[in-house]
């Protein structure tokens, strides 16, 4: 029942944000744009995370999605949730703007830990211990704090890093999308797989291919668990 009504209230923002923007003739970004504020974002973000974490707790980890690309997809991932949604609208008012992405945000954060739980088996972050939370996927707070970021992003950082992408020549930003996507890529495929292989070897599973061999020599349980400090098994578990 939670998440169905996680889902629904996502939808429902979704689908009113897009009737206003068509009502008002607003337009949104282009493909490519969208492309560059992705990567834009989760750079920033993972960069924002690294920091906050060091200063709150004294202790300088990765917060990347990936093993070698220095980028957050969940800050990637929700910056294109909030363009596409919030972006046409960012001439409304802050609060409008301020309550749609608590409600994207929020929504965005719960759904995605509870993909990566059923994918991989593992939580790589839990709020169980702040109050206001839903199963320790997403809570009250850090719903404001999207919110909060979903207006600064509407209204500050998206248009000035559009600004910027702007000035570059259009094959020389054709040229370092299509190289960005498929490292990009890369990353995505051999991160998820030494997860998967992690997985399989916590049931006790022996390689069966010289590729799962290669991924228990070079990315290990111990190794993961220093990239991803915060990644558990889930509760139940």
């Amino acid at each position: 029942m939670m998440t169905a009504g996680v889902l629904l209230a996502v939808i429902a923002v979704m689908v009113w944000t897009r009737r206003a923007a068509k009502r008002s003739g607003a337009t949104g970004v282009r493909p490519y744009e969208l492309i560059y504020l992705f990567f834009s974002s989760a750079f920033l973000g993972d960069c924002f995370e690294t920091v906050f974490v060091w200063l709150t707790t004294g202790v300088l980890m990765s917060r990347s999605s990936l093993l070698y690309a220095p980028l957050s997809l969940v800050w990637g991932l929700g910056a294109v949730l909030a363009t596409l949604t919030l972006y046409p609208l960012a001439s409304r008012s802050a609060a409008l703007l301020f309550t749609c992405g608590a409600v994207l945000g929020g929504g965005f954060e719960y759904l995605t830990s509870l993909a990566l739980e059923l994918t991989l088996h593992r939580v790589f972050w839990d709020y169980s211990r702040i109050p206001f939370n839903l199963a320790g996927r997403t809570n009250l707070l850090y719903s404001l704090f999207w919110g909060a970021a979903a207006v600064f992003w509407v209204r500050v950082a998206a248009p000035r890093l559009l600004a910027l992408l702007h000035r570059v020549p259009p094959r020389t930003i054709q040229a370092v999308t299509m190289a960005a996507i498929v490292l990009l890529t890369a990353d995505m495929t051999v991160s998820s797989a030494a997860l998967l292989r992690m997985r399989e070897r916590s049931t006790g599973a022996p390689p069966d291919s010289r590729v799962e061999r290669l991924l228990d020599t070079w990315y290990s349980d111990e190794m993961l668990h220093h990239h991803y400090q915060n990644m558990a098994l889930p509760p139940a578990a």
